[in-house]
């Protein structure tokens, strides 16, 4: 079974909402490659590049509104939206829910909604939310959550950038977004979220964007530190990263070889960033897998098997839930 863990879907009355709340986001969403491609369209793509399941996510446009009220609104709109396209195509299509922040009260009953009720596979967050990183102490109630529940956490940058001068050429996007991905997973590591919450199983996107070419420089690095946040780190940064998981968008076999021998390939899931990745390169995400010289294990374990004991997708198939 090959799973796509990065996939997104922007039904039309979401975007509407959250363009009527004031969000800037959904302006971007029409652009992408794939983005008038229907469901059943998008079936046949599926099929033809030999994945089976997509799970489902917001991506950038996350229902983080100043208005607690607005904020919930939407977070519930999209997970019903998300709860009816699985149900419909029940086995093709899963879905992470989306909560609102930084309404952590609002957030928790939300997340209780999306795994208790709704039947979501986890749960999705931006890099950031609403320019709060996701390590502020505001948002341990959330992180203690979701470590109760062993919960699935799938971040996704929200266009923030990375820095000055990535406003132009398109920059925010093509090294912006992994830039996110970088410091995101660095900032759970170094300020001793993911040692604290150890049963938070978390995907990284985009092959943890430069966290494995720059593996030994952070270790390097990490040892001159003594701040506090270092104290609570008995092992190495790098320890704690090869214990999150990370998709494959990216496209790149040596990119995809650097990440395997960094993090390991058990730690690597398919991922497609439909509807960004469409035509031609929707199925390279897929065949690029199977160039990168890889075994025939590790093939098959990134194109579905961790995915699928990560989700618990393989306990279902086997108990016929």
């Amino acid at each position: 079974m090959h799973i796509d863990v990065h996939a997104h879907y922007f039904p039309r009355d979401y975007l509407d909402m959250m363009t009527r709340f004031g969000a800037q986001s959904p302006r971007s969403v029409p652009m992408a490659p794939g983005a008038q491609v229907t469901l059943p369209e998008r079936l046949a793509l599926m099929d033809d590049a030999g994945i089976d399941m997509q799970v489902l996510s917001v991506a950038a446009v996350q229902p983080y509104l100043a208005e607690a009220a607005n904020a919930v609104e939407a977070a519930r709109a999209a997970n019903d939206l998300y709860a009816d396209v699985c149900k419909e195509h029940q086995g093709r299509f899963a879905a992470f829910g989306t909560v609102p922040l930084p309404h952590v009260d609002a957030a928790l009953a939300e997340v209780e909604r999306c795994l208790d009720r709704l039947g979501m596979l986890g749960i999705t967050t931006g890099c950031s939310v609403a320019g709060r990183t996701l390590d502020s102490p505001e948002f341990a109630p959330f992180w203690e959550e979701l470590n109760r529940r062993r919960a699935v956490l799938f971040l996704h940058p929200v266009g923030a950038g990375a820095g000055p001068g990535t406003a132009d050429y398109g920059l925010t996007w093509m090294i912006g977004a992994p830039i996110e991905d970088t410091i995101v997973a660095l900032r759970l590591v170094l300020s001793g979220v993911v040692a604290r919450y150890p049963d938070v199983r978390i995907i990284v996107p985009h092959l943890g964007g430069t966290i494995p070419f720059l593996f030994q420089r952070i270790d390097d690095q990490n040892e001159r530190r003594s701040d506090a946040a270092t104290e609570e780190l008995p092992e190495l940064a790098t320890t704690y990263l090869k214990r999150l998981w990370y998709d494959t968008v990216n496209r790149n076999p040596a990119a995809l070889r650097c990440s395997c021998d960094a993090f390991g390939a058990d730690r690597i899931l398919l991922g497609t960033d439909w509807p960004y990745l469409a035509g031609p390169k929707f199925k390279h995400c897929v065949t690029y897998v199977e160039e990168a010289g890889l075994s025939e294990q590790e093939r098959e374990d990134i194109l579905g098997n961790n995915a699928a004991a990560l989700l618990g997708l393989d306990q279902k198939a086997r108990t016929g839930g």
